[in-house]
This record gives structure tokens, C-alpha cells and sequence, in this order.
């Protein structure tokens, strides 16, 4: 049984200006799509067991393509750091910048060989739509990366704040051209707005003394508060026409932020409202059947799992203290989970995280907006499981302050903003392991469309 699915959310991976008052160096960049090293891919190449990361595309250009790494590489050492996990490889070359010497470690082929060179950096989004402005926002422990499309040559613009879902990476599109959150962007510039993103701790360029992958839910909630403190005072856009865009987990962030600023509106995509115990369960119950386990195997996975999520999730007690139970501990090293819970972390994030969603009760928070909301969810959303979640969003707002919410389904769209012709097909190119390659030709343009109609209603 996997207790790890697929979650609500790595990749390391033509005007621009560069905001140089803000002391932030340009990080270095590998330019590679990476995924864990599975029992197969060890065996493959000689080794003991499971670990490094294993390259599954190298970008031409990067710091990788220069240094001759390759696709099937499996890289276990950075600079004298062992890397057993996405995880390690993301904080460690976090550290570098431009200019900097590394020297990775890889297998290839069953063969130990040594790449080194000088880190590049990632290079700066371009946009023919938008001046693209590069700054930052500093806070206690933090000065995280900012990144702003202005659609050219207009005043004062209506923005959309796009905050991110759960996973600790850069929000930083420079290599991403054609992935579907940048067309998302691109369509809602075309249409006059500009569009305003945050890196978390950590993240991109940013330098924190936490990391992302240290940090709980309220914490990162933090990130996106100075975010909108920013951002409604650049001069380049109207304040009063702010429009924040929560997809996926920034669906909880969403309301949080709303309820404090009283934003011109609030988009939620692919997001849900009840608390993450009950979605723990019900994701293993969903995404089991769409994966074509039996239901009496998915049973079996639940009620396997549940003890230790209501341990993390509801006693919230320590990973220390979980681990004494033998029966959790039995579970998490067949998961191959074991180790990265010893070091506080579950799922890519610290297990503390996923207790403070627990502690939020999302209808109190939903029951506090005053601004115009617009809940969203795809179709084929195997992450957000259902549109129950955004009914049940209509339905709090609007119980509360009436008429303020509208709930939409987004025919043939899956989460990550993707469009499919049917369900089958999107488990079939999962299953393929070819969902990075088809997303990049198949954006779903229905969700820049309803959005771009709903706001312009709002202006």
C-alpha cells in the first residue's frame, strides 16, 4: 500500500527588468527535472540501495547540459553533500550562486563519475506582453524574491496575487515557457492585469534563516501577508483592483488573506475545505480507485494508515514520539518513508505543516470573507477530488454574506490547469509517466477565460 499518492501539487529547474536595489544575487540553477531513485533504477546501476536522485530531462543550455549530465544520470553526491532525495538536491543547490564552483557526483550506467564546473545562474523570465520586474520583500528572517508581469505601457493595472500550492520550489518560470501556469499568467496579462507572484523561504533566490521545508502552514501564510503588503503598494498598480488567485493549497492560504485586506475578489483553483484528516482518507479512497486498486485493498490502506495520521494530524505529537508506536514505524519503512519522517518531514514537507492545516477550520475562515469570491475546480481534478469543496465555499460565503460566492466546474480540466478529453486518458499518461511532456502542449485556455470574464465584471 502507498500512503503517498498524488497530493493537491520538482522540477530544479523577452522585456525584464532587474530590481539590482534589492541585494539579491541571481542563484544558481542545475536545469533538471529530477524523481526519486526507485529499487529497479539502484539495481540498474550497482547500487546497494535507493539512493540519489535520478535525472529524468536535462535542460540544453544549463548548468547540467555543461556539465555533460545526462538523462538516466543518477546523482548522489553536490559539493561533498550526500542527495537521497528531491529535497536534498533543491536545499543544497539553494546555497549557490552564479559564479560558484560545484561538483556533483553521478552514476551512469552503473559507472561513479564526477561532473564540476561554475554554476550558472537561472536566467530571468521574458515576457513580450509584460515588463517583467524582479524585487523582494524582507521580514523577520526573510527576503524572498518577488516577480511582477506589468502589462506593457499600462497605468495602473488590476493584479492577480497567484499563490502557489503546497510544494517547496521556485515559482520562478525562466525555464517553464510552456508549462500551464505561465500561459495562465500570459492570458491573464493579454487581458490587462498584472500578475504578482512570491517565492517562498528559502526558494529560488530568496535567503531565510527557515527553510521552506522547516516552516508550518501559519508561517507560510506569513510569506503571502507581506506578499499583499507589497504588493498593493507598487506604484504601477491600482490597489483597489487586487484579485488573489489560491490554487491548490493557496486555496486555504486564499481566505486568510482575504478576511485581513478585503481584496477585490478571491479565486480558488483545485482546493478544498474540510480538514486534512478527513482529506488524507478520502484522497487514498479516490485516487485508489482511479488507480485501479480493489476496494478491499484501498480498505486495507486506510484503516493501515489512520493510526498514524490521526497521531501526526490529530494528537499532533512529535515524530519522535509517533515513532515509538512499532506498528507506525513498521508502516513508514515499508513505505520507504521512515527516514525522511525521522528528520520531521511527510510528504515534502515538515510534519508540522500538515498538522497547522489541521488546526484551521476552513468554513470559520471562508465565513469571514467580504470580498466576491470565485470557487473553481477541473473536472478531472484527482488531486482535489471533487467539487463538493467548492459548492461548500458557495455555500458558506454566501450564507453569510449573501451573494458574494459563485461556484464553476471546468470541463475537461485537471489540476494542474491541463486539458484531457476524459479521465481515462489523464490516468493512462500518468500511468505513462508522460504528464511533464503532454502538459506542455495541452493548457487548459477555459481557465483563463472564466476568470478573465469574472473579474472584468468586477472592475
Amino acid at each position: 500500500m502507498k500512503i503517498i499518492i498524488t497530493l493537491i501539487g520538482i522540477t530544479l529547474l523577452s522585456s525584464c527588468l532587474w530590481a539590482q536595489e534589492t541585494g539579491l544575487k541571481r542563484r544558481a540553477a542545475l536545469g533538471l527535472r529530477l524523481s526519486q531513485v526507485n529499487d529497479s533504477i539502484a539495481r540498474a546501476n550497482g547500487l546497494d540501495e535507493t539512493k540519489g536522485v535520478y535525472v529524468s530531462n536535462v535542460l540544453e543550455g544549463t548548468t547540467a547540459d555543461k556539465f555533460g549530465i545526462k538523462e538516466a544520470d543518477i546523482i548522489t553526491q553536490l559539493n561533498g553533500i550526500n542527495i537521497n532525495s528531491t529535497q536534498d538536491i533543491v536545499t543544497e543547490i539553494g546555497q549557490y550562486r552564479n559564479g560558484d564552483k560545484l561538483k556533483v557526483v553521478l552514476y551512469r550506467n552503473g559507472k561513479r563519475l564526477i561532473a564540476k564546473g561554475i554554476a550558472q545562474a537561472r536566467p530571468m523570465e521574458q515576457s513580450d506582453l509584460a515588463e517583467v520586474v524582479y524585487s523582494s520583500v524582507s521580514y523577520k528572517g526573510n527576503q524572498l524574491r518577488t516577480i511582477l508581469h506589468h502589462p506593457k505601457g499600462k497605468e495602473k493595472a488590476p493584479v492577480v496575487f497567484f499563490i502557489q500550492g503546497y510544494p517547496c520550489q521556485s515559482i520562478d518560470l525562466a525555464y517553464s515557457s510552456q508549462q500551464p501556469t505561465r500561459k495562465l499568467i500570459d492570458d491573464w496579462v493579454a487581458a490587462g492585469y498584472a500578475v504578482y507572484r512570491i517565492e517562498k523561504p528559502g526558494m529560488g533566490d530568496s535567503k531565510s534563516e527557515k527553510n521552506c521545508f522547516d516552516i508550518n502552514f501559519l508561517e507560510e501564510v506569513e510569506v503571502f501577508r507581506n506578499g499583499y503588503m507589497d504588493l498593493q503598494n507598487k506604484p504601477q498598480i491600482d490597489a483597489d483592483n487586487i484579485f488573489l488567485f489560491g490554487h491548490s493549497i493557496g486555496g486555504i492560504v486564499a481566505p486568510l488573506i482575504a478576511s485581513e485586506f478585503n481584496p477585490k475578489g478571491v479565486m480558488t483553483y483545485g482546493t478544498l475545505v474540510n480538514t486534512w484528516f478527513e482529506y488524507m482518507q478520502e484522497l487514498t479512497r479516490v485516487q485508489g480507485l482511479y488507480f485501479n486498486r480493489s476496494d478491499i485493498e484501498i480498505e486495507a490502506d486506510i484503516r493501515n494508515a489512520t493510526p498514524f495520521w490521526y497521531e501526526m494530524l490529530v494528537a499532533q505529537k512529535s515524530n519522535e514520539e509517533i515513532l515509538q508506536n512499532v506498528e507506525i514505524y513498521k508502516l513508514l519503512e515499508q513505505e520507504g518513508t521512515l527516514e525522511s519522517f525521522k528528520n520531521g518531514q511527510f510528504i515534502h514537507r515538515h510534519y508540522t505543516y500538515w498538522a497547522s492545516i489541521q488546526n484551521l477550520v476552513l468554513s470559520m475562515e471562508w465565513a469571514k470573507v467580504k470580498s466576491k469570491v470565485l470557487a473553481l475546480y477541473g473536472e478531472f481534478d484527482i488531486e482535489a477530488l471533487n467539487p463538493g469543496h467548492i459548492y461548500a465555499i458557495e455555500r458558506i460565503v454566501n450564507r453569510h454574506h449573501p451573494n458574494l460566492a459563485k461556484a464553476k466546474v471546468i470541463k475537461n480540466a485537471d489540476h494542474g490547469f491541463v486539458r484531457f478529453q476524459s479521465m481515462d486518458e489523464k490516468i493512462e499518461v500518468m500511468n505513462m509517466g508522460q504528464y511533464w511532456n503532454y502538459m506542455a502542449n495541452h493548457y487548459h485556455k477555459g481557465i483563463g477565460e472564466t476568470t478573465i470574464d469574472w473579474m472584468n465584471q468586477l472592475k
